[in-house]
């Protein structure tokens, strides 16, 4: 998998109504009182299978759903969950703009984070040297 280390950053920017931004990048909307999360199985659920007869505005939507899945289960990773926060989808609502941020980049800062900072740059230099 090609990131890239340049590019826009990877900024989450507030969603005043979780409601209506779901509905306007997925059409369909989770039940439950929890939209700060999308299940995957939720996800698999009802976007497993492109209908045959699907229109280009629904191929944008499952492209979107996958894209979702997919960052959470590579670039951002947790096994502890089996959600993915709906902050991430503001990154699909344009899809031909996804590739100008810099994934890479966000995924190394991702994995330091996940390390709780307990990871030593200079110990991580001597064992490659």
């Amino acid at each position: 998998m090609r990131l890239a280390v340049e590019g826009e950053p990877i900024i989450c920017h507030p969603i005043s109504d979780l409601w209506e931004f779901i509905e306007n990048n997925l059409v369909i909307v989770p039940t439950g009182a929890n939209l700060t999360t999308i299940k995957y199985s939720w996800l698999k659920e009802k976007f497993r299978e492109l209908p045959p007869d699907a229109s280009l505005v629904e191929v944008l939507r499952y492209t979107r759903a996958y894209l979702l899945f997919l960052i959470s289960v590579t670039i951002f990773a947790d096994p502890s969950v089996a959600t993915v926060p709906t902050r991430y989808l503001q990154f699909f609502e344009y899809i031909k703009e996804a590739g100008r941020y810099a994934w890479g980049a966000a995924a190394l800062t991702f994995l330091y984070r996940s390390l709780g900072g307990k990871f030593n740059f200079f110990i991580a230099i001597s064992i490659i040297i």
